[in-house]
């Protein structure tokens, strides 16, 4: 995140992975797939 380092640490690691928070997998094929969410994320008037 543009000048904010605790941020961009906590979502990019040391080996350069970006931590999105998604769930997937590849299959055979070599196809990603993204099947589910480590948190649940719903904000209502600012609110989460």
């Amino acid at each position: 995140y543009l000048n904010d380092p605790t941020s961009t640490s906590l979502t990019i690691d040391s080996e350069g992975w970006l931590h999105t928070g998604d769930v997937g997998y590849v299959d055979d094929d070599d196809e990603v797939f993204i099947v589910d969410r480590v948190k649940e994320l719903i904000k209502y008037k600012g609110f989460q």
